[in-house]
């Protein structure tokens, strides 16, 4: 247990300096740091609801409201699809593009640096084992708010 204790200690550290850094190239390009997941998350190019962004990016639906309420009013972002749906998709307009690329150019540059420096020491197996691993802690999280598991 001692290993599997350090492992996942290891594991939380290099994961809270990922977030930090994230966070810190946020702030330097003025924005918060749940902006800047929610256009990462537009810059796949694919229409997403507020909803699906709130659960995978784990942002509260209230604070995905309000990035959507002044993205649009910057007209940096459009709904896209049927207007009478329920969850509306969103996506970048053109200037939400040029916004996008402007924001995300530095930190895509700083992300490939850090992949070709760790590239030898990830595969596609770890990659996704860590994708696995996050899936289960967010179950273990979901049934411990549910009553179902023990708080420690």
């Amino acid at each position: 247990m001692d290993k599997n204790y350090e492992m996942l200690r290891r594991l939380m550290l290099a994961t809270n300096k990922i977030d930090g850094v994230y966070y810190l190239l946020a702030r330097h390009y003025g924005v918060n740091e749940n902006t800047l997941a929610f256009i990462y998350a537009l810059d796949d190019g694919r229409p997403h609801s507020q909803k699906e962004i709130s659960e995978v990016w784990l942002i509260p639906r209230t604070t995905i409201n309000s990035i959507v309420k002044n993205m649009l009013k910057e007209g940096y972002i459009t709904f896209d699809g049927e207007p009478h749906t329920k969850e509306k998709a969103i996506i970048l307009t053109e200037k939400g593009r040029a916004y996008a690329d402007r924001l995300l150019k530095g930190i895509y540059r700083a992300e490939e640096q850090a992949m070709a420096d760790a590239l030898e020491k990830f595969s596609p197996e770890f990659v996704t084992a860590l994708e696995y691993f996050s899936g289960r802690l967010r179950e273990g999280f979901d049934e411990m708010v549910a009553g179902k598991g023990e708080e420690r």
